[in-house]
């Protein structure tokens, strides 16, 4: 006679209660990259009240906790972002940010509550497990340099995980719904800044021989170009500018401008095809208005790989969890995540929980309306 599974365990109301309660003070209080004092210390706190044994952690903001069970078996390593954006909110929540020009504009408040009613399960479960668990509060995740900031301090090495899970929350997906795809999920990123300089001069009798604004125009007319028929798994690279900065005025054509912004692929040589041709854009650039470029890569991460056996056994649960609304990704995204840094070193997998909030229109993430539906975190805590 075959063997009964275990129930999986479950999350109570006291635990669900909590984590709205704790994304809410999140949420009213965030901070961003490598600036996570005060979240890094309340979630400590909250860890060493569950009993957990908190871990030095190998960056300065961010949290590592174990809980052993005592018993044989593997170390399931489960992480959550914990950082916030440079963006001044509009959302309209009752519990709005707290910090000026500072928002979670992006779900990881509800990361890190999700982890914490995680952990608590599992405490209150400690007894039905195997084992051990950590759990990672990863700063840095919007500058994707957090993972490699942890990886290259040790975590790795230190507590050796057999395994590691995360979730995103979507604002663009049904409530409800959990979503992943073995192999390649999201594309690897690489933020770059491009400075163009020339002479400058008077607004008046500026043409367009060292003309930098009108030549950064000419470049993100055609930034596109750089990305065209570049694809994989039927899903095409990105690129786009999130910034443009000078110190002119109406009268002053600047001698300098900056440029920020980003390159999305999905594989090494898709990724040296499109920063090849980046460069080849910025030279006719400076050919066609005479003036000078130069491009920095800032900061980038991998494309994010799931791993197929580990990926199997999410799906598996989040079938007996949510039955149909468990599905699989048919193409990659061209968003990011450094939780990619550490699946190429552990296997893994990274899923999606929808979290669309009623309405017509879903409030895009890194926006400053970016909106949850709060009654998909018991999902998300279930299945993690």
């Amino acid at each position: 006679m075959a063997e009964e599974k275990k129930a999986l365990p479950a999350p109570s109301k006291s635990v669900m209660d909590e984590v709205v309660e704790l994304r809410r003070h999140f949420h009213r209080h965030p901070e961003v990259s490598f600036s996570e004092q005060e979240t890094s210390v309340k979630i400590s706190e909250r860890l060493r009240e569950l009993g957990l044994e908190v871990q030095p952690c190998p960056t300065e903001t961010g949290a590592v906790a174990v809980l052993d069970t005592g018993r044989h078996g593997k170390t399931v390593m489960l992480r959550a972002d914990i950082d916030a954006l440079p963006i001044l909110e509009e959302s309209g929540v009752e519990f709005q940010s707290e910090s000026e020009g500072h928002m979670h504009a992006c779900g990881h408040d509800t990361h890190i509550a999700m982890m914490l009613g995680t952990a608590r399960t599992l405490v209150d479960h400690i007894w039905d497990l195997n084992g051990r668990f950590l759990f990672v509060f990863q700063p840095a995740e919007e500058i994707v340099s957090g993972a490699k900031a942890m990886i290259a301090g040790g975590l790795l090495e230190s507590h050796h995980p057999d395994a590691v899970l995360g979730l995103h929350i979507a604002s663009f997906i049904d409530s409800g719904t959990i979503v992943t795809k073995p192999g390649l999920l999201w594309a690897g990123s690489d933020a770059f800044e491009i400075g163009i300089k020339g002479p400058g001069g008077h607004g008046g009798m500026m043409g367009r021989a060292g003309n930098v604004l009108a030549a950064q125009a000419f470049l993100i007319e055609r930034l596109h170009t750089v990305v065209d028929g570049l694809e994989h798994e039927g899903a095409g690279c990105h690129t786009t500018v999130g910034n443009v900065m000078s110190d002119g005025a109406w009268n002053i054509v600047p001698r300098g401008v900056r440029i920020k912004g980003s390159v999305r692929t999905f594989t090494a040589p898709l990724r040296e095809e499109a920063l090849g041709r980046l460069g080849d854009l910025l030279k006719e650039t400076d050919t066609e208005f005479e003036v000078s470029s130069e491009m920095q890569l800032v900061h980038g991460t991998v494309p994010l790989m799931n791993e197929p056996n580990v990926t199997r056994t999410v799906m598996e649960v989040a079938t007996s969890i949510a039955g149909d609304k468990a599905s699989l990704l048919g193409k990659p995204l061209t968003v990011s995540d450094d939780f990619a840094e550490f699946l190429t070193r552990i296997p893994g997998c990274y899923f999606m929980l929808g979290a669309r909030p009623e309405g017509d229109k879903p409030p895009a993430h890194h926006s400053p309306g970016f909106k949850i539906d709060e009654s998909a975190l018991p999902l998300g805590v279930s299945l993690l």
